[in-house]
């Protein structure tokens, strides 16, 4: 019996032996998964608030009135969840660039008062009618600006520019964009709707007591030496045409062009936040991919 002892027992120190190397193996794995797993979740936990975030932020920009401007509340949580995207970024900045081509809807846009390029000064951040869709004064945001915020709420005010859809004619500003890597070009285009105050004339056609029209402005863009987010633009031409009309010019900006800079802060397959340099944000709609 005591020889049987034995060497069960010599057998089972044995097999310790041999099996150390692997039960420290064992007892060391679960902390290495348990670190991979911990990294993974972080990442998979920053990426749900990031898709909960634009979420909320398409939810409200929902609520913001058509061609009218934002309330107060309303633009805080809008730009609230606009700084909460921009610090998520999924795009790297070497890859911004090359997402930005294709075709955009713009759904908003506001002076953010609290950036660097917000708090200049009035005479500063002035903006006239050609600059205003990539550099557009709305304090208090607007889903489609077509000109400075004064005075559009005027002609709105007075009828002359219609505030809404208006018996099925169609929204009454629309601002799109496209953009070619290419020719580095971006054309900025606004369709809009406006109260016909004269008599019928043949070269001003009107649908239900509105004429229909468009902005169309082409901006040449070259891309920042020092930032890969931002581009350098520069103004080239304005065309304005009515529908079914002979009334279609383009105005050559030469050297009176405004200039300046845009910043891409967001960019994913979907929505892009970009900021100008006199403290306007936009939020865009991917339409079109090039």
């Amino acid at each position: 019996m005591i020889n049987l002892f034995l060497t069960s027992f010599q057998v089972i120190t044995l097999l310790q032996i041999l099996l150390l190397p692997k039960l420290l193996s064992a007892l060391q794995c679960p902390k290495t998964i348990g670190r991979v797993v911990t990294s993974l979740s972080v990442s998979e936990r920053i990426d749900t608030e990031r898709i909960e975030n634009k979420q909320r932020l398409l939810t409200f920009l929902e609520e913001v009135p058509t061609n009218a401007p934002t309330s107060k509340n309303l633009t805080d949580k809008i730009l609230s969840c606009v700084r909460k995207l921009e610090n998520c970024c999924p795009t790297e900045n070497v890859d911004v660039l090359t997402k930005l081509g294709g075709s955009w809807d713009l759904l908003w846009t506001a002076q953010d008062r609290s950036s660097p390029e917000g708090m200049q000064s009035a005479l500063t951040n002035w903006i006239n009618p050609l600059e205003n869709q990539s550099y557009s004064n709305n304090p208090k945001g607007r889903a489609n600006p077509i000109l400075p915020r004064r005075l559009q709420d005027r002609l709105e005010s007075m009828g002359i520019l219609s505030p809404s859809d208006i018996n099925e004619v169609g929204t009454s500003v629309k601002s799109i964009q496209a953009i070619d890597l290419k020719k580095k070009n971006v054309r900025n285009v606004v369709t809009f709707q406006t109260k016909n105050m004269l008599p019928p004339l043949p070269f001003l056609p009107q649908k239900n007591g509105y004429v229909r029209g468009s902005i169309t402005v082409d901006v040449a863009f070259s891309p920042d030496k020092e930032d890969d987010r931002r581009v350098n633009v520069k103004f080239q031409s304005c065309r304005v045409s009515l529908q079914n009309s002979k009334l279609d010019a383009t105005f050559p900006l030469g050297l009176i062009g405004p200039t300046g800079w845009l910043k891409t802060m967001y960019i994913d397959e979907s929505m892009r936040i970009t900021r100008g340099h006199k403290g306007s944000v936009f939020v865009l709609i991917r339409t079109n991919k090039a």
